[in-house]
């Protein structure tokens, strides 16, 4: 008798105005829950995005209403995220009823899905996982984990009680749950700026991976990245895997979950079962990938126009998602692999790598805020009045921390890009295929008011850091300039 297959929770947060769709716009998270095996011993959860009821073209009108009003605005929930408690619970809920020792956890997320889905993450390392029957409690946990995460607290003598509160229901009531083998982020961006955010946002997860945006410039879509700019760390940093709770730091300056100290940040308790199984190493294996495109052009959801091939750019980020999930156990169900494009046959691989390419070279790049295929007028000007009013926003200072900040005016600056940040292949193979592509802050650093790169800068110096030859892996880095005074 073949032995049954361990349990397998996959819990998958969608993006900002994103739901579930059929008419060719599903986005690369309701692609994922599509390709799962769904075997009997495979659970799935998906959750519409944050703000659904809403149409980006409404942000027009929400921006030119009067201060007293916008907390009654529809709107409002879609820029500002209103109703995260409940997206982040409903997972809890979730794994709640159907986490069972031995279970396997997979997260995926989209936009501000996937800060739900780092959220989640977090609030299991400090809290533990309530029992079935347990749901009165939740709403006292999630009081104290938000009291915890705001920045109002930071310094109070309410954000040492509300870990000391967590601390004893994750001894008292919550059962130890094992650390995530999988979390895949699409894109993470955060709107809720009053919560405090951390440097390293990827929890305890035994492997991270996001896709991060080149080409998004809108103020309400800044990344939320999962380590410093300015770590003194290798590119591909594996953090130690944390092992017990520590109380809050004194401030927000000394406040970090990135962190080489096993006993810096907490999590549940671990078990033999997980030592022997799933990390024997104990250490957590974060990828950071920045790909070719804007926001939806990474975490899917756009009609496909007729100058695309048979998919669009967001196939690229998709199929390496997929690959590294696979890679670490997660079960997909081979034909639906290959009706999306995902599935590799070794004996037959050029369709796959023609598609693949196919993608990156004729997907269509949205700019949302620039009229072209695929955007409205009343959404371009919603979103250009955004970036010309004072509307708080979460932006990220030299010390690599994050805060909430209303001025200077943002005016659809591009992202900016740190020297040692890892670049997607699809990213070069862009530009050698399109010369109009020429993203100013990969190619050269950037100047904030510019966009495309000076013909005299080239493509940039960038050698290949991993998995060389791969299309769907292959990465590359900025060619650091020597030491001064340093010989090999």
């Amino acid at each position: 008798m073949a032995d049954t297959p361990r349990r397998q929770i996959i819990l998958c947060f969608d993006g900002t105005g994103n739901t579930f769709r059929a008419d060719g716009t599903e986005t690369n998270i309701l692609k994922i829950c599509r390709m799962l095996d769904k075997s009997d011993e495979q659970f799935c959860y998906y959750q519409p995005g944050i703000g659904t009821e809403i149409t980006p073209g409404s942000l027009a009108a929400m921006t030119l209403k009067k201060s007293s009003r916008l907390g009654r605005s529809k709107t409002l929930s879609q820029a500002l995220g209103k109703s995260f408690d409940q997206h982040v619970l409903g997972g809890y809920r979730f794994l709640m009823r159907h986490y069972r020792t031995g279970a396997e956890i997979y997260i995926f997320g989209f936009s501000r899905g996937a800060y739900t889905a780092l959220f989640l993450a977090n609030m299991l390392d400090y809290a533990g996982l309530l029992g079935p029957d347990n749901e009165e409690m939740i709403p006292f946990i999630w009081e104290a984990f938000s009291k915890f995460n705001l920045r109002v607290y930071v310094e109070s003598d309410q954000r040492k009680e509300a870990f000391d509160f967590l601390c004893h229901c994750r001894e008292t009531l919550c059962r130890p749950v094992v650390r995530a083998r999988f979390v895949g982020l699409f894109d993470t961006v955060n709107s809720i700026a009053d919560f405090e955010i951390f440097n390293n946002m990827s929890s305890s997860a035994v492997r991270t991976r996001h896709a991060v945006s080149i080409d998004e410039r809108r103020s309400k879509f800044e990344p939320v990245l999962l380590r410093p700019r300015n770590a003194d760390k290798p590119r591909g940093v594996r953090h130690h895997r944390h092992m017990k709770a520590s109380p809050p730091q004194e401030s927000p300056e000394e406040a970090s979950n990135s962190t080489d100290d096993p006993a810096a940040a907490p999590v549940a308790d671990v078990t033999e079962e997980e030592d022997e199984d799933e990390d024997e190493d104990g250490l957590c294996d974060v990828q950071e990938v920045w790909f070719p495109g804007g926001h939806a052009d990474i975490g899917g959801g756009y009609q496909r126009e007729p100058t695309e091939k048979k998919y669009q750019l967001s196939h690229a980020p998709l199929v390496w998602m997929v690959q590294e999930a696979s890679l670490c156990g997660l079960r997909f169900d081979p034909h639906k692999l290959q009706n999306e494009g995902c599935f590799l046959d070794p004996e037959s691989p050029d369709a796959f790598y023609k598609n693949l390419d196919e993608s990156i070279i004729t997907g269509q790049l949205h700019d949302r805020l620039e009229f072209g295929p695929g955007m409205s007028v009343p959404s371009v000007l919603a979103w250009r009045i955004m970036e010309y009013l004072p509307i708080r926003r979460a932006e990220r200072q030299l010390n690599g921390k994050w805060k909430p900040i209303h001025w200077p005016l943002h005016h659809g600056r591009c992202r900016e890009m740190g020297p040692d940040d890892v670049i997607h292949a699809s990213a070069f193979r862009r530009m050698e295929a399109n010369p109009d592509y020429r993203p100013v802050r990969l190619i050269a650093g950037g100047w904030k008011n510019v966009r495309k790169t000076p013909a005299e800068f080239g493509r940039g110096e960038f050698v290949i850091y991993e998995h060389e030859g791969d299309p769907v892996r292959q990465t590359y880095v900025r060619k650091q300039p020597p030491v001064p005074g340093k010989t090999e």
